[in-house]
């Protein structure tokens, strides 16, 4: 039985640019991750009320979906396609992102995610990433 949220720690940790974001790993299973981001002042957009950088929700977007479909894949997987709905900006707190895995095929994974603020769902997202021809 893989050890999907050992993958999902690892995937936390291996690209430089998460060095910078921090994000967390919280949970994983075959079809669905959640990652924390906790809220730092450089994330801010806006200070007249303090929101989140748009470019921050898309990487944990991102982030977030290639690790759901790289735990499943068990392998890196490139991103395809990257869409964000932004439903209203995000307050100056830590994100929530669950990134649900919809399908895994031969050749390509799709992944929706959801961002977070506290109880408060601020952006969805739909993703899609190639699947190596060679995998574990």
């Amino acid at each position: 039985m893989a050890d999907y949220l050992a993958r999902l720690e690892e995937e936390m940790r291996r690209p430089p640019l998460h060095g910078w974001l921090r994000p967390q790993a919280i949970r994983a299973d075959g079809s669905e991750v959640e990652v924390r981001l906790p809220f730092r002042p450089e994330f801010a957009g806006g200070t007249d009320p303090v929101f989140i950088h748009g470019g921050i929700v898309a990487a944990l977007c991102d982030l977030t979906a290639h690790a759901a479909a790289a735990c499943a894949a068990g392998t890196p997987v490139p991103t395809v396609t990257l869409g964000v709905d932004y439903l209203r900006a995000a307050p100056g707190v830590d994100l929530r992102a669950v990134g649900i895995l919809r399908k895994l095929g031969r050749t390509l994974a799709r992944v929706d995610v959801e961002i977070f603020a506290g109880d408060r769902l601020v952006a969805l997202s739909r993703n899609t990433f190639a699947i190596p021809e060679e995998r574990p």
